[in-house]
């Protein structure tokens, strides 16, 4: 066996050794799920695992780049003069050897027995007209899973090792399962940058139950920190999208205003809306609990219409009037929706008719697509917005700054979705091009001030400066790349052959500086291409997820050797439009893609996520103005005048980075304070001591009445010993009372609490396994006026158990099994506060008990509610009505930052 001959030749840094400390500990479910972002020497660490482990092993990677740079890193594990490769190792299922590395694809070809001289060639090239880069890795048919499961069984292959482990999604989940299944002892290992952190709740858990929970992780900022990834910010530049454009936007607009107009005056679809059960008939939390936004509506309607509000309904809501939200869009397309597609308002033959004929209407009018109603969202308009043309002149303006600035320093990448060459091969002018990789390239070339040097890259269209061709003619003949003429730009020829060498070429010449700047397409760039020279990455892309995000900015923050200040820039472009309902899409899409990965904050020192960070303030102002022209231009100037300071990264992050040489990103929770919980607390405290007064008083003065024969002396000491009595024994309650006060009267106090509650619940209940005693519920108080909190002294999983359940119980109501509830008013100053169980804490009732427990001890009283009996739905109920009511605003959001 190779494994005595295995020993990693260098020093491993210190962010690898904590992981590899814990190796062993992390593994008592077969499960390893390691975070790490790029640069980190992830298939390092998945290399010395499986030295560790000393088990056959099969690694399976996305693309082909991947799946070789796991063979050529064990030279870092075995002696200089050793045989390379080893004769164990294979890139082919069908003859695995003790590690066995292949592709995703390759895998599917060759048990499927139609593999190719090399099946998976191009896994990685493809560059069609497709969101290729977004989907899944094609998955095994059932009996591709059974030939998989006996390969591995007969080869005794023990550890299965998932390289970019994102990529596995649905159908791969239903092949994996099978395999824990039938191998229960097969150990997974899972690596990844980027962990789809913002998928639907039900999709993570299904990632997290396969991969199991993220037990290590070893962030950006840590590996700026330790010199393994550059100083970088990220910049916003803003275009306003062209007339004609704004005027497609304002027509959509007037077809949804015109159409709700006449349906609010419409006799007919109001008699529809007032036959409806729930305004009509008596109705219980039952009822209503499906779809409570539903209610919330039809309530917006009636409040709009100033008619009769059904007191059943509002008290089943628990709603007062000032609860009752606006009819805005959002609440017609609820109403439409249930109109067009719910079987409670078509209870006749002729609402029936009425409602096909709406149908029809909508249809016609392009605001009904199949049973998709587009009044609140319409994906054509927001993809034109992703793709704007406008984007194109973002990326030349960019540049032109970036040049300015940078010079002959400068390395550019621009990242495109599609190529977009197709007026190329029909040469029909079709009017002004989408965003994509030749409209960007034209444009630069045509443009005044730009790079002498600059490259197109894509999987059908290469393109390089003729001069630059000449050259490299010994070069090419090489590589057996043959150029020609490209009269569609006359300076550049266009290079033909295989992918996989211009890529090499390309990247060799932006190295050498032969080339500034390189247009390519994310699926050939965006993942597995590697450049450390690259200082300026523009992501002219129209990918709404974190984790393509994520690996597309991690193309320009390698360090790169030869220059040791690096700092890099990188560039997101928004297409607005404030005159439109949905002309600020792009902008709300950036801003959730913030929430979702850190870096440095431009409000003060400090590492942190969310788009808050870049004080943006033009653009946060943006939605409330009327004055777009002026606040973009604004916005570009402030973006402008960062850049002019990049230089100053490297000290900025410094600054940032240095609190103590422990600290690390840690998961935690933004939430609003709550001031309800310390005026609640408050005000039970004076209510409390009152109330005790009062019956001291009124027991003292019967017993002295009583005594008053005796004489005054006599009933004025009997008073005194009832008062003093009755005090002494209920001190302990007193004490109680004042010190639950005491501890939510800081800014930070009862958030602290409810932290300080969770995190006794989840160390009794076995579920972190740190001792309390060594833990810390940190609190960050933020510019914006929120608290930050966040779990110390635990392992990362135990900080992320603590921050995933931190944000269930601030979040708005779902659908949980148990509710804490801390009921009752006082002079009107608070009302019913509904909190979920985590769910995680939810799933037996004595654990659900013990959660109530600490939250009573550090809190307050409240009542424990099990939401599955009739009495707890109706309390569900109006815990999830607060979430559509204009009064109760939740604030609680999950963010990531440097401790």
């Amino acid at each position: 066996m190779p494994f005595s001959q295995l020993l990693f030749r260098y020093s491993w840094r210190p962010y690898q050794q904590r992981v590899l400390d814990a190796v062993h500990s992390h593994l008592a479910d077969k499960r390893l799920h390691i975070v790490a972002a790029p640069g980190a020497g992830k298939t390092s660490l998945g290399l010395e695992v499986f030295r560790l482990l000393q088990k056959n092993t099969l690694v399976m990677s996305p693309t082909r780049v991947i799946r070789d740079q796991w063979l050529l890193r064990l030279s870092d594990f075995s002696g200089q003069n050793s045989q390379f490769p080893p004769c164990w190792v294979s890139t082919d299922i069908r003859a695995p050897g003790v590690l066995t590395s292949v592709t995703y694809q390759a895998l599917h070809w060759q048990l499927a027995g139609t593999a190719s001289k090399d099946s998976s060639e191009s896994e990685s090239e493809s560059d069609s007209e497709t969101e290729a880069a977004e989907t899944e890795p094609q998955a095994l048919d059932n009996t591709e899973v059974e030939c998989l499961i006996s390969a591995l069984q007969q080869h005794h292959i023990g550890v299965l090792i998932l390289d970019e482990a994102h990529h596995l999604t649905n159908e791969w989940w239903r092949v994996l399962d099978a395999l824990s299944s039938e191998m229960p002892e097969l150990v997974l290992v899972s690596l990844t940058a980027t962990p789809p952190y913002d998928a639907q709740s039900h999709n993570w858990q299904r990632y997290e139950q396969l991969c199991g929970p993220v037990d290590e992780e070893i962030s950006v900022p840590e590996l700026v920190k330790a010199g393994t990834l550059c100083p970088h910010q990220d910049y916003v530049w803003t275009e306003a999208i062209s007339e004609s454009q704004q005027q497609q936007f304002a027509a959509h607009d007037d077809k949804v205003v015109a159409l709700c107009d006449s349906l609010f005056v419409q006799a007919e679809f109001n008699r529809l809306l007032a036959q409806h059960k729930w305004l009509n008939s008596t109705i219980s939390a039952r009822d209503i609990l499906p779809a409570p936004e539903l209610a919330a509506a039809l309530l917006a309607f009636l409040a709009a219409r100033q008619q009769h509000l059904p007191l059943g309904l509002l008290q089943i809501l628990d709603f007062q009037p000032r609860d009752i939200l606006k009819l805005d869009r959002r609440n017609w397309q609820i109403l439409l929706q249930a109109v067009l597609f719910s079987a409670d308002f078509a209870a006749d033959k002729q609402q029936q008719e009425y409602i096909a004929g709406l149908r029809r209407q909508l249809s016609a009018s392009q605001l009904l697509y199949k049973r998709e109603l587009l009044l609140q969202t319409n994906p054509q308009l927001q993809r034109a917005l992703a793709l704007n043309p406008a984007k194109i002149t973002a990326c030349v303006k960019i540049h032109q700054l970036e040049y300015r600035l940078r010079q002959s320093s400068l390395r550019q990448v621009i990242l495109t979705d599609y190529i977009r060459d197709e007026q190329l091969a029909t040469g029909t002018d079709s009017g002004e091009p989408s965003l994509g990789a030749w409209p960007v390239f034209q444009a630069l070339s045509q443009a005044t001030e730009t790079v002498p040097a600059m490259a197109l890259l894509t999987g059908r269209l290469s393109l390089l400066p003729t001069a630059l061709v000449t050259k490299l003619a010994a070069e090419l003949q090489q590589l057996k790349l043959t150029a020609s003429a490209f009269p569609a730009a006359a300076q550049y020829s266009k290079l033909s052959g295989p992918l996989n060498q211009q890529t090499s070429l390309f990247t060799l010449l932006l190295n050498r500086g032969q080339i500034q700047l390189l247009v390519g397409t994310r699926a050939l760039l965006g993942e597995g291409w590697d450049a450390p020279v690259v200082n300026s990455l523009i992501l002219a892309t129209s990918v709404g997820s974190f984790m393509l995000t994520n690996q597309m900015r991690g193309r320009a923050i390698r360090l790169d050797n030869n220059v040791p200040d690096k700092a890099s820039s990188i560039w997101h472009l928004l297409a607005v439009d404030t005159r439109s309902f949905y002309g600020l899409q792009d902008l709300q899409d950036l801003a959730r893609r913030f929430d979702t990965f850190v870096g440095l904050s431009e409000r003060k020192s400090s590492i942190e996520s969310g788009f808050a960070r870049l004080k943006a303030t033009e653009l946060e102002k943006l939605p409330d103005s009327k004055r777009q022209v002026e606040l973009i231009r604004t916005s570009n100037q402030t973006m402008r005048s960062r850049l002019q300071q990049f230089s100053q990264l490297q000290q900025r992050w410094q600054q940032a980075l240095t609190l103590d040489h422990q600290a690390q990103v840690a998961p935690g929770v933004s939430s609003e304070k709550i001031p309800a919980i310390r005026w609640f607390h408050t005000a039970k405290t004076f209510k409390y001591l009152l109330a005790q007064l009062m019956l001291l008083v009124v027991m003292g003065s019967a017993l002295s009445l009583h005594m008053a024969r005796a004489g005054l002396s006599i009933m004025l000491a009997a008073f005194m010993l009832c008062v003093v009595g009755g005090m002494l024994y209920l001190l302990p309650t007193t004490v109680r009372t004042v010190k639950i006060l005491l501890r939510h009267l800081p800014i930070d106090g009862s958030l602290k609490q409810i932290g300080m509650a969770l995190t006794e619940a989840l160390c009794q209940t076995g579920h972190i396994s740190t001792p309390f005693r060594r833990l810390k519920v940190s609190t960050v108080e933020l510019e914006c006026g929120n608290v930050f909190l966040a779990l110390q002294g635990s392992t990362f999983y135990e900080s992320s158990l603590f921050a995933d359940c931190l944000h269930e119980i601030l979040a708005p109501i779902d659908n949980p099994r148990y509710l804490v509830i801390r009921a009752g008013s006082f002079w009107g100053m608070a009302r019913d506060d509904y909190h979920a169980v985590p769910q995680r804490l939810a799933v037996t009732k004595e654990q659900a008990a013990i959660f109530y427990r600490c939250w009573s001890k550090y809190v307050g009283p409240g009542d424990l509610i099990y939401c599955r009996s009739d009495s707890g739905r109706d309390n569900l109920l109006k815990a999830r009505m607060q979430a559509f009511s204009s009064v109760f605003k939740p604030g609680a959001k999950r963010q990531d930052r440097w401790l």
